[in-house]
């Protein structure tokens, strides 16, 4: 098994050199890019593991792995179980020992967490819900073994992610293709980035149909179904209630429903309502009007980033390896089909 002796040998730097860049202080400690580099790569290529791991790095030769999965605290913990239920069904058809450790961190403090857990022991991490700064942070280190982001691209890590570009443009096209040009956005954050790009993709599709949507049609509110619900009151009374809200998560379409409701303003002959799908499925179908949605499939992406993560532990794929899924499409009553032509 390799040593840090053996990595200063073949990097031609000193250990001390080598146990700095490896315990992630070589900017601190004006070390350079190249020599980081080049230390991590020869760590990455000799299999290096620290001491503290070897005896877990035995167990997991024998397919006992240990992964991490780092989960934001913010709003979206709602959203855990039904990536957790993937991930499950995966580990019981790899038929591996599988040790699942949730971490949660909060947004934008990503790199004080990975600090804290820097001592134990993973095989491989999976990170979710990372914000600009969470990923600028990630993509400036080097992690000691294999990494599956969560629905985000990088050209350092591997992940499993969505066309979310493309689920924005799809919202406006279902909008577009009913006639329907006055629409807006009901968002809880216009700079995280997922949410960003569905915004792009909505916004720019209706401005490549000449219909542009003015800046006071993007609608912000807080995490919550509550603040959805004064928000929509508001606009109902300044008279600005779009024919069209394009709700950025379930949450808020479910406080628009409600909001709606006390109003008697009528859904979907008053204003349509469409989402993006994260919680279970039911609670959106059996939502009155059932809610038409792009599904976001939360436990294949589950199960893909286990599976990923698995091969990228076992060498059967290479970093960085993307995998895409596709969100589903659905329907409901509160925004129709447009009528097909006889």
């Amino acid at each position: 098994m390799a040593t840090i002796k053996d990595i200063a040998k073949e990097a031609g730097v000193s250990i001390a050199t080598v146990s700095i860049v490896l315990n992630g202080k070589g900017r601190e400690r004006k070390i350079s890019q190249e020599t980081q580099d080049r230390i991590h790569q020869i760590a990455s290529k000799l299999n290096y593991v620290p001491n503290q791991s070897a005896k877990k790095l035995r167990a997991a030769q024998k397919d006992s792995y240990a992964i991490a999965f780092f989960w934001a605290t913010d709003f979206r913990i709602n959203y855990l179980a039904r990536i957790t239920l993937g991930i499950q069904k995966e580990i019981m058809l790899q038929k591996k020992s599988v040790h699942l450790t949730v971490v949660p961190y909060e947004v934008d403090q990503l790199q004080q967490q990975l600090k804290l857990a820097q001592n134990e022991f993973f095989n491989g991490i999976i990170i979710a819900n990372m914000s600009n700064t969470d990923m600028k942070y990630l993509n400036s280190i080097h992690m000691p073994c294999p990494v599956v982001l969560f629905n985000r691209e990088s050209p350092k890590y591997s992940s499993v992610t969505m066309d979310n570009y493309a689920i924005g443009c799809n919202v406006a096209r279902h909008f577009l293709s009913k006639g329907i040009y006055d629409a807006g956005v009901l968002t809880h954050d216009t700079t995280f980035p997922i949410m960003r790009t569905w915004m792009n993709g909505f916004l720019d599709t209706f401005a490549a149909a000449r219909h542009p949507i003015s800046e006071d049609r993007i609608v912000l509110c807080s995490t919550s179904s509550e603040s959805a619900i004064e928000v929509t009151k508001q606009l109902y009374e300044q008279n600005r209630l779009p024919k069209a809200m394009f709700c950025e998560s379930d949450v808020l379409a479910h406080g628009m429903l409600y909001a709606c409701h006390q109003l008697h303003v009528a859904i979907p002959e008053d204003v349509e309502v469409f989402t993006i799908g994260i919680n279970m499925a039911e609670l959106n179908d059996y939502a009155i009007p059932s809610l038409s949605r792009i599904d976001i499939p939360m436990g294949e992406i589950g199960e893909q980033c286990m599976r990923l993560i698995v091969d990228l532990i076992e060498k059967k794929k290479k970093n960085p390896s993307v995998v895409f899924v596709d969100g589903m499409k659905i329907i409901g009553d509160s925004s129709p089909q447009a009528d097909q032509p006889e």
